[in-house]
């Protein structure tokens, strides 16, 4: 006798033969275009956040108007920071308008030996940067800036048509560890080499909070 297959499906039930394969499920694949998007995504709103947080971290410029002191210039010309130079100034006071975009620089130098004390004004341009006519014409702009500490530069072309590049460190206070290594990173950005900082809190002396027509007399006086 021939042996009777028994069959699985019930009897009276209906089927599909496929239903009798089975196929094994695909496994799903991670979506790593997925993933990288997400992470680029929360990468850049993290950049905008801290970069958000910096900008109102620094005060306007107008916030920033009064009395200052030089603490370090640099100079890719070594000549116009030296004694008697044009640049080597000593700042007093420092004014900036945002509503009329102008800034006002007062400030002592020394000229063929006697004190002056001078007072420059410059224009603010469509790139924020400053036009100031001192020793030819200039291009200023502040780089960083807190309610103590201003880092800036300055692009100068003299009546000779020969360009200066300088960096300025202002203080109104102290020098703090920071404010000193963002201008020397600027310093160095501008290719300016390390001697040709000048450190006036050492080798100067410091012209703030007084009268200065009193200070110019008796700097001369004493010359």
């Amino acid at each position: 006798m021939s042996r009777q297959h028994i069959s699985p499906i019930k009897s009276g039930a209906s089927f599909h033969p496929l239903q009798l394969l089975e196929y094994p499920q695909p496994r799903q694949k991670k979506d790593h275009g997925s993933l990288k998007m997400k992470v680029l995504f929360l990468s850049l709103l993290l950049g905008v956040i801290c970069a958000a947080q910096e900008e109102e971290a620094q005060p306007s410029l107008s916030e920033l108007s009064g009395q200052w002191r030089t603490a370090y210039i640099a100079s890719s010309n070594l000549g116009k920071i030296k004694p008697n130079g044009p640049f080597r100034v000593y700042l007093h006071k420092l004014l900036f308008d945002d509503e009329q975009g102008t800034v006002d620089f007062y400030f002592f130098v020394k000229h063929k030996g006697k004190w002056e004390y001078k007072h420059v004004s410059g224009i603010k341009q469509e790139d924020g940067t400053y036009a100031v006519d001192y020793e030819g014409k200039n291009v200023f702009e502040v780089s960083h800036a807190s309610n103590d500490i201003l880092v800036a530069h300055n692009t100068n072309v003299d009546e000779h048509g020969k360009k200066t590049v300088l960096t300025g460190l202002f203080v109104k206070v102290n020098i703090e560890d920071e404010s000193l290594q963002k201008f020397k990173e600027l310093t160095q950005e501008k290719g300016i080499e390390e001697e040709n900082v000048v450190n006036f809190i050492e080798t100067g002396r410091q012209l703030t909070g007084c009268c200065a027509e009193s200070v110019c007399f008796l700097l001369n006086s004493e010359a």
